[in-house]
């Protein structure tokens, strides 16, 4: 049984910001600190060691603020199950998570509350972030999909969110069945889709978050065969729109997870993967999905718009498979197709005719 210490037991948060420990605790003083010194101060911060066995160490934590509870599990549960043990113990109806090497931004857990107090629907929210080395150098941002039809769309591929910038409802987390324990590494990836059922999701534009690339981190530990802890989710999620998950070459994965991220595709390999894409991407639009609101019209034109912008932008290599590509665009975004193609045979006439003039000077 998790020992549960320190905090004000008469005090009731409106949220609770969850983060567990166990062996690399270089930049647990940051982490906490960012909780700490938050903009929104009606919140708790739940420390779960999960059996390091360094008690003092917690308890000179929890002497620094009112507001931090400790759950002391006595041999180490993983993280799931210790994340599992802080929500038990946690008292705020919105529940936050950051992991102890990220940061969180001053405004960040108040933009999170205020995003879910906005919408009732709205179950699970993040946002972007600003990547950080070891030395918390910036090294780079990733923006986040941002609308609902969106992050479905993303989970199809990969997962949509970072933890450390997630909150969520109490209610929506006990609905999907908490994390899974036996989920020892992808359990926050497992509880989105559990959850996406039952509310809706979104993205803020800010990032809110340093995110912290860390060569001990839980992710860069795991990292050998790391999609396929979550073939899973994609064949449920596949399957849901009568397709058959059939994405097991990394290769093409990560070609299609690059664009979708906002990268651009090597030329040699952009026919396959647009034509997979746009293969699921027509049967995503064409299904139902849970909470479909009337602004999901607008986010799915978008969303097309988009990806047909963008691979006409940057199409494949050679004429017939810019073709290919063309007929599949066009149920999806006529307009789009036409300015491309009539941008492409006025670069190729263009091109025709200065060939011709000097073959005529010749």
């Amino acid at each position: 049984m998790a020992d549960r210490r320190g905090g004000d037991a008469e005090r009731v948060p409106r949220a609770s910001v969850v983060m567990t420990v166990y062996t690399d605790q270089r930049f647990l003083n940051a982490a906490v600190n960012s909780i700490l010194t938050q903009e929104f101060d009606d919140l708790e911060l739940i420390i779960v060691d999960d059996g390091t066995g360094e008690d003092a160490v917690f308890q000179a934590l929890a002497r620094r603020d009112r507001r931090i509870r400790l759950v002391i599990n006595p041999t180490n549960l993983g993280t799931a199950a210790a994340a599992n043990r802080g929500i038990e113990a946690a008292r705020g109806e919105i529940i936050l998570r950051l992991d102890a090497d990220d940061i969180a931004e001053p405004a960040h857990v108040g933009r999170l509350v205020a995003a879910l107090d906005e919408n009732s629907e709205l179950g699970l929210v993040g946002h972007a972030v600003t990547l950080i080395d070891e030395t918390d150098r910036v090294v780079g941002a990733q923006h986040m999909p941002e609308t609902d039809l969106e992050i479905r769309w993303t989970i199809l591929f990969h997962n949509p969110f970072y933890h450390s910038t997630i909150a969520y409802r109490r209610g929506c987390f006990e609905a999907a069945g908490r994390y899974r324990i036996d989920e020892l590494v992808s359990q926050d990836h497992y509880l989105w889709f559990d959850m996406l059922p039952l509310c809706r999701a979104r993205n803020l534009a800010e990032p809110l978050t340093r995110y912290r690339l860390n060569t001990l981190g839980l992710t860069a530990t795991n990292a050998t065969n790391a999609r396929n802890r979550t073939h899973p989710i994609r064949q449920a999620s596949w399957a849901r729109l009568g397709l058959t998950y059939d994405l097991y070459d990394d290769a093409l994965a990560q070609d299609l997870t690059r664009f979708i991220r906002g990268h651009v595709i090597a030329v040699d390999r952009r026919a396959v993967a647009y034509g997979k894409l746009l293969g699921v991407l027509k049967a995503f639009l064409a299904a139902s999905r849970p909470f479909a609101r009337t602004e999901d019209a607008v986010a799915a034109r978008q969303l097309a718009h988009g990806i047909v912008a963008r691979m006409l932008a940057n199409p494949p290599a050679g004429p017939k498979e810019m073709l290919l590509i063309c007929r599949l665009c066009w149920p999806l975004d006529w307009r789009g197709v036409t300015g491309a193609v009539t941008r492409w045979l006025a670069i190729e006439l263009k091109a025709w005719l200065s060939k011709l003039n000097r073959s005529r000077t010749n």
